[in-house]
């Protein structure tokens, strides 16, 4: 009697799992603030990057059964967050265009010191980041904010992994120069 061939997983457990597509629903929950801020480091408006998500959404609605089982989800998401920006960004820069020209309301009301700190802290990021080239300025965004590897944005921006890691390196080392700018122009005014 030939005895029955081995199964190609351990005999002592089920087979290994055959990764899955999540649900659309799951993958929103999971993802919808990470769309959001790779649509406004793409230059989308804050005011417009909740119609962008939407956008997204229904577009991984559509092409959900195009997603490789096993990838990297925030690469995929990624992706096509930046075709639709890249593709619509003409309709943004018009609206954006549309609403400088309309006069904005003056507020009335006094934030609290910590509200301003926040806010002058976001805004010399948005400086910074503005000072980057889009290239750089996606790697920086993806690692320092995201938390994504160098693989996933490898994999996201399909570059090669050195790429990430040059355009992180002189990221930071210009995070740095404007740091020390920031703190010359302080110390001048302190003097």
């Amino acid at each position: 009697m030939i005895p029955a061939p081995e199964p190609p997983y351990a005999s002592d457990g089920p087979p290994p799992a055959e990764p899955r597509v999540p649900e659309l629903m799951e993958i929103y929950r999971a993802h919808v603030d990470y769309v959001w801020r790779i649509a406004r480091s793409l230059g989308i408006p804050a005011d417009a990057a909740e119609d962008v998500t939407q956008e997204v959404f229904l577009c991984v609605h559509h092409k959900l059964h195009t997603f490789r089982p096993g990838g990297s989800m925030r690469a995929w998401l990624f992706g096509i967050t930046r075709n639709l920006v890249l593709h619509d960004r003409r309709s943004y820069a018009r609206r954006e265009r549309h609403l400088a020209a309309l006069s904005q309301p003056t507020a009335t009301t006094r934030e609290p010191d910590a509200t301003v700190r926040v806010r002058q802290a976001a805004e010399l990021m948005q400086s910074f980041l503005d000072e980057l080239d889009l290239d750089k300025r996606l790697v920086f965004q993806m690692t320092e904010i995201e938390e994504m590897t160098a693989e996933e944005i490898a994999e996201a921006l399909t570059i090669p992994l050195g790429t990430v890691y040059s355009r992180l390196r002189a990221a930071r080392a210009k995070l740095e120069r404007f740091r020390l700018r920031l703190h010359a122009r302080s110390e001048r005014r302190h003097v």
